[in-house]
């Protein structure tokens, strides 16, 4: 059993694998969105609203700065476009008053480091903390796109710095089965986020433009850095069956349903008292593998990823409830 004094460490372990693992999801979203953007005709009106719906900020999003979505191809409606660009961008990447920024999530990982520095790695804030004083300069106003991109890879660098120094240096003991739980089921709701709404995203309709859901594909592997991945792994062009059958059901693939299911479970494994979660974890690895996905389509897809996201935030709330203290 966890003792109780130990029980707020872990809490704050479990948030800071969450926090770093959102920060570096949300600089993917918008990184590889704006390249989509490029890629796709003006016709096509995917826009940036749903990367707030992604995240499910819309009400937050719209509390700030009103309903600015359009999606006409006027000369005044393309403006109005470029300034929904520039809001979206302020509010997932900057913006202090919205608490799932990426600069807020690296403030809070930053303080939860802080707190933890006499069991974490020497080094490990120092490392959390250059991150977030490199973003909250590289974020600042005026954010010109190609500044945008070029500090958005350079927050992406500094993330994966982290999670390699945490890695190699880390006795691999509760502290870090709890790192790695808030990680992967962060990255398991990312995932799912991912294939739900860029699924009722993509282009319907004119057989002309059947050809751009490819490039909408694209964009998921490319926002869970797995395109290459994808080519090594199932050799074919990219095509939605294939897609979702490796994004939701290859173990090999690090940011995949089917891995992070395996890698929370290995973790809840190592812990005691972990019967709840444990058998929650296994129930959703026994509905993964025995789920046809490839046939999946439509609201039918959509239904099936929205019960993924249910359960993983049912296995949250039993984790905090059998671990963390209670408010």
């Amino acid at each position: 059993m966890i003792d109780r004094t130990l029980s707020s460490t872990a809490l704050r372990t479990y948030w800071l694998g969450r926090y770093l693992e959102r920060a570096g999801s949300t600089a993917r979203l918008v990184s590889v969105n704006a390249n989509l953007m490029i890629d796709l005709p003006a016709l096509l009106s995917l826009g940036w609203m749903p990367l707030v719906q992604i995240l499910s900020q819309e009400e937050e999003y719209l509390s700030l700065y009103g309903d600015r979505i359009n999606t006409g191809t006027s000369a005044a409606d393309r403006n109005e476009r470029e300034n929904n660009e520039k809001t979206v961008v302020k509010f997932l990447l900057s913006d202090q008053r919205n608490p799932g920024s990426l600069l807020n999530a690296l403030a809070y990982a930053r303080e939860n480091a802080r707190t933890l520095r006499g069991s974490f790695p020497r080094g490990a804030y120092e490392h959390i903390n250059e991150a977030y004083l490199s973003a909250k300069d590289l974020l600042q106003e005026p954010l010109s796109r190609s500044r945008r991109n070029t500090g958005l890879q350079e927050i992406i660098g500094h993330l994966d710095l982290i999670n390699g120094f945490l890695s190699s240096t880390m006795l691999h003991n509760a502290s870090w089965q709890f790192y790695r739980l808030g990680n992967f089921i962060e990255r398991a709701d990312m995932t799912t986020r991912l294939i739900d709404l860029r699924t009722t995203n993509l282009v319907k309709g004119a057989s002309d433009l059947e050809p751009f859901t490819v490039i909408q594909w694209r964009s998921v592997l490319n926002s869970l850095d797995s395109m290459q991945n994808y080519t090594i792994s199932m050799q074919n062009p990219v095509n939605q069956e294939d897609v979702l059958e490796f994004l939701l059901q290859n173990d090999d693939l690090p940011r995949s349903l089917m891995r992070c299911l395996n890698t929370v479970r290995n973790c809840l494994r190592q812990l005691p008292n972990n019967t709840e979660p444990l058998e929650l974890v296994n129930k959703m690895r026994r509905q993964l593998q025995r789920a046809r996905v490839r046939s999946l389509k439509d609201e039918r897809l959509h239904k099936y990823v929205d019960a993924r996201q249910k359960q993983l935030l049912t296995l949250h709330n039993k984790i905090t409830n059998q671990y963390f203290p209670k408010s």
